[in-house]
């Protein structure tokens, strides 16, 4: 990642592969009006933030710090599908590619919901950021699910295709 052409992180965004992280039209953009290499070093250093530190600050706390906007390097556009996708990526025996907490499409508050029969918390009803939210409601799904899974993928398609099941 530190070194690779940036238009292989723009094009990372932008890929299904693995995972749907949905229309990134606020990072192209961004992307654009920034150029390759400013846009690259600002997700670069986003990545890496979000991955490597620092080590005094939960990883919860990272990725709220980067959803939130309160880190100044952070790439626009580089939001909580992408951020949930690079975890995936290089954590994929943790995370489930499930990319959003809470969305109409489907997202793991939903899946809870229509699988399990679970209330996840709205994340303005709770004292926990929305980090926290993601990273606790992974491993709920994932506990839920059990092992027989040849991977977390694999997991995540099974959910996909039960919360869309009747009754």
């Amino acid at each position: 990642m530190r070194t690779c052409d940036p238009r292989r992180l723009k094009d990372f965004a932008n890929s299904e592969i693995g995972a749907r992280p949905g229309n990134q039209a606020t990072f192209n953009s961004a992307w654009n009006a920034m150029g390759d290499a400013a846009a690259g070093e600002a997700t670069r250093e986003t990545i890496g933030y979000l991955l490597y530190g620092p080590d005094d600050v939960p990883l919860g706390d990272r990725l709220h710090r980067l959803l939130a906007g309160t880190v100044p390097f952070a790439m626009t556009g580089f939001k909580e599908a992408l951020l949930t996708r690079v975890l995936c990526v290089v954590r994929p025996e943790r995370f489930l590619t499930i990319l959003k907490y809470t969305t109409e499409a489907g997202g793991k508050r939903e899946i809870a919901r229509q699988v399990y029969g679970l209330e996840l918390p709205a994340p303005e009803s709770v004292d926990w950021t929305l980090g926290r939210l993601v990273l606790w409601s992974n491993d709920l799904l994932r506990s839920l699910t059990g092992e027989g899974f040849t991977h977390q993928q694999h997991a995540a398609a099974f959910l996909w295709w039960a919360k869309d099941q009747p009754g």
